[in-house]
């Protein structure tokens, strides 16, 4: 009796913590609805590797019950794994689950005293920990391989720890969520803190950005996690969500208003905004113009209306890879000059947009430059925005002849006027 009533009050912090960090778990009674629905799922498909109550086995498979674990992984990153598998390791995608099964599984990992988090560690999926990838793999070697393998490979060369090297894991997990493991480890685990003097082996931030370079060399991509296929949402109800919340600024079809709001069904916008983009985007907002930040919306709600806006009628978006780790070197006083011939007219005398009763969003403050990469402003002043006034810049084509060298020199201009 005790158990249960012990379990009954984890379920309900559970869901109490899920509301405060954005889970979509409604009540305290739908959650362990659906984490009774998870735990069957999870006896039927998960338990002959990752064993009862998710606590895994070393040299097999990993917890997934973990507290630390669980305090890093966002429900995307669990979706994810669930859906795509671990490419390389016996973790095969479980493409055939439903994603009613996959929301239930990932809401029995969570339940219970074994599921809550410890502490609630929060991660920013855009940040980007430099680093020498030849000095990391020396620290690999040395600190990390006796677990995780040669390159990483994990339980498949007989290591006691999972494969971090692989394509698969690195695909989902950020920067900041391999940082993040290596600065707190996992309670109860083999893995312990390697950052710090109290740590295994007292790493420095940047021999942790080393580490993480050389893994993410191993597959000869930098790409962070934002170039990912994210959760996929429900275009139906997406546009009932937009025609709520955003159409009153954004006009119907998400096609904007010069001067007033911009487009953001246009598929140029849409081929080089990432999902993470696009939601931190609208959970922040744009502060000093009127676009105010929506953190009540769910990330469901998000995944719906981001369903929506990728739904172009107008034919095929774009392929277009934007590189965030990019960032260049210009000249800010030669950039203050380009930028004032060719983009103040429309943009703004410092980039505020519309606030300057111009006919262009606003590009030179904080809000848009915070989540706005480097490369994410060159793919857009190369490209422009077909159907708007928006033209390519770059090159014999665009509008101006402006070089990228030109681009970087505004780019820098930008943000160190908003610094």
């Amino acid at each position: 009796m005790k158990s249960m009533t012990r379990r009954l009050i984890a379920t309900v912090f559970a869901c109490a913590i899920a509301c405060l960090t954005g889970q979509t778990y409604a009540t305290d009674a739908k959650a362990a609805e659906l984490a009774k629905a998870g735990e069957a799922s999870y006896n039927l498909y998960c338990v002959a590797c990752h064993q009862s109550d998710a606590t895994g086995k070393v040299g097999f498979a990993p917890s997934i019950r973990n507290k630390d674990f669980l305090a890093l992984a966002t429900d995307d990153f669990l979706k994810n794994s669930i859906r795509s598998g671990r490419p390389g390791t016996a973790m095969v995608p479980w493409s055939f689950l439903t994603e009613q099964q996959i929301d239930e599984l990932v809401a029995y990992l969570r339940s219970g005293e074994e599921g809550l988090p410890a502490k609630q560690i929060p991660l920013d999926p855009r940040k980007i920990y430099p680093g020498d990838a030849k000095e990391g793999e020396g620290l690999f070697v040395t600190y990390c391989a006796p677990c995780h393998g040669e390159k990483g490979a994990g339980y498949a060369v007989g290591g006691p720890g999972p494969a971090i090297g692989g394509a698969g894991f690195l695909s989902v997990a950020s920067d900041d969520f391999i940082y993040k493991t290596l600065e707190h480890g996992r309670t109860g685990t083999a893995m312990r803190s390697f950052l710090g003097p109290k740590a295994v082996a007292n790493l420095t931030p940047h021999e942790a950005g080393s580490v993480i370079a050389y893994l993410r060399n191993l597959n000869g991509s930098t790409q962070p996690v934002e170039a990912v296929a994210e959760s996929v949402g429900d275009a139906a109800k997406g546009e009932a969500a937009f025609n709520i919340n955003c159409v009153a600024c954004h006009q119907p079809g998400g096609t904007g208003k010069p001067g007033f709001a911009p487009s953001i069904r246009n598929q140029d916008f849409l081929a080089i905004s990432s999902d993470t983009f696009i939601k931190e985007t609208v959970s922040k907002g744009r502060p000093g113009t009127s676009m105010i930040g929506r953190p009540d919306l769910s990330d469901t709600v998000l995944n719906d209306i981001i369903a929506y806006l990728r739904a172009v009628p107008a034919g095929a978006i774009r392929d277009v890879t934007v590189d965030a780790t990019l960032v260049f070197h210009g000249d800010a006083e030669k950039g203050e000059q380009t930028y004032a011939s060719y983009c103040s007219a429309c943009h703004g005398p410092k980039g505020e947009g519309y606030m300057a009763g111009v006919a262009g969003p606003a590009i030179g403050l904080k809000g848009f430059l915070e989540v706005a990469s480097d490369d994410y402003i060159m793919q857009t002043v190369k490209r422009g925005r077909v159907g708007t006034a928006m033209k390519s810049f770059i090159g014999a084509a665009g509008v101006a002849n402006l070089s990228e060298e030109d681009i970087h020199d505004v780019i820098s201009h930008l943000r160190s006027q908003a610094n």
